[in-house]
């Protein structure tokens, strides 16, 4: 179970991951080696480091703390965010016993946590919608005929986010 919220959470942070500002000119572009500077001041205790280099961003795949963790990086070498996965229990309980009783036909196929960084202002975007620079869960759903994305607030708030399928 542990292996496939983990291979969603991937699937979900680097197939839909993408931000307000394009810039075709970074197409396979080499990682600035500002943003390595930068992240090895931002996670210090980071093992197993991967940068790669996309479109609008800079992602860095890495372990801390045992959790693997993909953080976001501006053509400016400020850090966006972070986005780890989850599992269903870390979610507020009462975000649980909602999503349980509104969405009894799907399944829970993933959770991960988007971290943002306040002090940054590049406005993160998730599947065509602005995240409005705030720390949310997403939880992945399924049933026979859709996969939906549902937000979750630190507070426990939910909200149907977008249909992936």
């Amino acid at each position: 179970m542990k292996k496939i919220l983990l291979a969603a959470g991937i699937f979900l942070v680097t197939a839909s991951v993408t931000f307000a500002q394009e810039n075709d000119d970074r197409d396979n572009a080499v990682v600035n080696p500002l943003i390595k500077s930068q992240f090895e001041t931002d996670f210090p205790n980071a093992t197993n480091v991967d940068f790669e280099s996309k479109k609008s961003f800079d992602e860095v795949s890495f372990t801390q703390d045992k959790e693997k963790i993909s953080a976001y990086y501006d053509y400016n070498d400020q850090l966006i965010g972070t986005v780890e996965t989850k599992a269903f229990s870390d979610l507020p309980a009462n975000a649980q016993k909602e999503i349980l009783k509104k969405y009894a036909d799907y399944t829970i196929t993933g959770v991960v946590k988007f971290n943002d960084n306040e002090s940054d202002h590049t406005e993160m975007i998730l599947y065509g919608r602005s995240l409005n620079d705030a720390d949310n869960y997403f939880v992945q759903l399924k049933n026979d005929s859709r996969i939906i994305l549902v937000k979750v607030d630190l507070s426990g708030g939910i909200d149907f986010f977008t249909t992936m399928k």
